[in-house]
């Protein structure tokens, strides 16, 4: 098992610490003090990491520098992971599940909009009611190095998107973050993953960002253009259901439920 799947460990290992270098080395080069990369292993389940964290030691001076520091990490992430989930998923195996397959005791891996358009272009077209694919691990490490770009990028409190947002946005974002927090909790309605990270959000990041002061000359365009590509890339690799149970493959969500609920009381028939 540990020759299979070494790939898997070092590879997600070095996207985890290209993402905290992507953070570090901007805060060294304008002289923010900061630790060295912490990982945090967790020993248990099917990812094997809570990923890793750096800490700033020092207020950081102004939204241009919070922007560089912030946006890094994700973007040195997203690109070792899209390289990483495209190779593996070049080297990946499509199988066919027998019709009498019980997947109960499985665990299945939801799909981004970048990951299934990849994987039907590289491997299909697969018909994921009869077919699954046997990903290599280096697949699984690009998947999961996305997976923890996209939730880095969430816009809220002291997240890098939130970095990035309130860089590009300024004070007045505070006047909608809240609105938008509250689009965000439709998600929780899809998975409960997303429940349990709003609370986490909503009640040890936050939603809105701690103040830092205007730079003398804003963040400029490139970077706000840049900031805004990050932004519309998250809703492109955001994986609405992560880890579906086996059990619950099948099943529809509770906003599916609600809508049908809704369509049935007024007489809709969809």
């Amino acid at each position: 098992m540990f020759f299979e799947n070494w790939p898997y460990s070092v590879s997600l290992l070095f996207i985890l610490f290209a993402h905290e270098m992507g953070h570090y080395l901007p805060a060294r080069y304008y002289g923010v003090k900061t630790t060295w990369p912490y990982f945090i292993p967790l020993p248990v389940g099917p990812i094997g990491t809570m990923g890793a964290v750096i800490q700033i030691n020092q207020p950081i001076p102004d939204k241009k520098i919070l922007f560089d520091i912030g946006i890094g990490g994700p973007t040195a992430s997203l690109v070792l992971s899209i390289v990483a989930w495209l190779v593996g998923i070049s080297l990946s195996k499509v199988i066919t599940i027998p019709p009498d397959f019980d997947r109960s005791g499985f665990l299945f891996f939801g799909d981004s909009l970048f990951t299934y358009l990849t994987s039907q272009w590289i491997l299909g077209p697969i018909d994921f009611s009869t077919m699954d694919i046997q990903a290599h691990p280096l697949a699984k490490a690009g998947w999961v190095g996305l997976l923890i770009t996209a939730v880095n990028l969430l816009p809220f409190g002291q997240l890098d998107g939130g970095h990035v947002i309130y860089s590009m946005f300024g004070e007045g974002y505070r006047k909608w973050i809240h609105s938008l927090f509250l689009l965000f909790l439709i998600f929780a309605l899809l998975h409960f993953t997303w429940l349990l990270w709003s609370f986490f959000i909503y009640f040890v990041i936050k939603v809105e960002h701690p103040f830092i002061k205007d730079s003398v000359l804003g963040i400029g365009k490139f970077r706000f253009y840049f900031g805004f590509i990050m932004l519309v890339t998250f809703l492109i690799i955001f994986v609405p259901k992560p880890i579906i149970l086996g059990s619950e493959f099948d099943d529809s969500s509770l906003l599916i439920d609600i809508f049908r609920l809704i369509t049935d009381n007024i007489g809709l028939d969809l």
